[in-house]
């Protein structure tokens, strides 16, 4: 993974987002774009969809001059990082206009994976990006991963890998491969469910085995949902990295994650990285 994405799509969460992205990059000798998508509507016609209205011009002024004070905003946090770290960053700003999910799902294409930072799981501070995230998952084709909070020292150390058996879950194994093969504890879980046979954690095992990973198998049958059951199991082991299939609801259902991967991207505290 050399080459990382990192949407800024909260001004709040500039400066943790960059910390996040240079602390990422540092460790696994990448680079990171740091990527602002800002809107544009003085490109949009004023026919069609858009027709002209009495305040046309004032909207698309104050927008535009919206966007251009974003565009300070996260420059002086890109450069105050700078300042406060004293050394070369990894990092480099990128500003793009358009619509903020077409733009990050095309700058995806050409990286590795694309980071989202959020400070921390309280309910307090909901994922701000959970839209852009399915959409992403969906549409760019590229692993994310999901930082609450810092990192901490030992992120990538010890590894969980929520197994199922499932497309999902299999992209997510083959985009974690280079963070498995420097951990020095790697362990599968599998929740053994109508849907997941067990003996497809010991497949696995072969799998990363022939990659160079050496990994242990946990099965157990859930009593709660797997979900819940998933999120115990990784705080009980001290993981510090999930690796798991992102699993989403399509355009029509109201809710935009499947049942698990909405529990864990809300309950759990360490990083996530996922992939469709």
């Amino acid at each position: 993974m050399r080459s990382i994405l990192l949407p800024l799509c909260d001004p709040a969460l500039d400066r943790h987002a960059i910390s996040i992205g240079t602390d990422l990059a540092d460790r696994l000798d990448a680079q990171v774009t740091a990527l602002l998508p800002l809107t544009d509507f003085a490109s949009l016609p004023v026919h069609g969809h858009y027709p002209y209205t009495a305040g046309w011009d004032e909207f698309i002024e104050g927008t535009q001059a919206s966007a251009e004070r974003r565009e300070v905003e996260a420059r002086q946090a890109f450069e105050a990082h700078e300042r406060e770290s004293g050394v070369p960053t990894r990092l480099s700003l990128r500003t793009v206009y358009g619509n903020e999910d077409a733009v990050v799902a095309r700058a995806a294409l050409t990286h590795d994976l694309v980071l989202f930072a959020r400070q921390s799981t309280d309910e307090d501070d909901p994922l701000p990006t959970s839209s852009l995230l399915k959409t992403t998952l969906e549409t760019a084709g590229r692993p994310v991963l999901v930082v609450n909070g810092d990192l901490i020292p030992t992120f990538g150390k010890a590894i969980a890998v929520a197994w199922n058996g499932s497309v999902e879950a299999a992209h997510a194994v083959t985009a974690a491969l280079p963070l498995l093969r420097r951990a020095e504890r790697v362990v599968v879980l599998t929740f053994a469910t109508s849907r997941t046979q067990a003996s497809s954690a010991e497949e696995l095992l072969g799998y990363l085995s022939r990659h160079g990973v050496t990994a242990e198998a946990h099965v157990n049958e859930p009593e709660l949902s797997v979900g819940e059951e998933l999120v115990m199991e990784v705080e009980s082991l001290s993981s510090d990295l999930l690796v798991m299939g992102g699993y989403t609801h399509s355009r029509m259902r109201q809710t935009l994650f499947g049942g698990v991967t909405h529990y864990v991207l809300e309950n759990a505290r360490l990083p996530l990285l996922m992939a469709r």
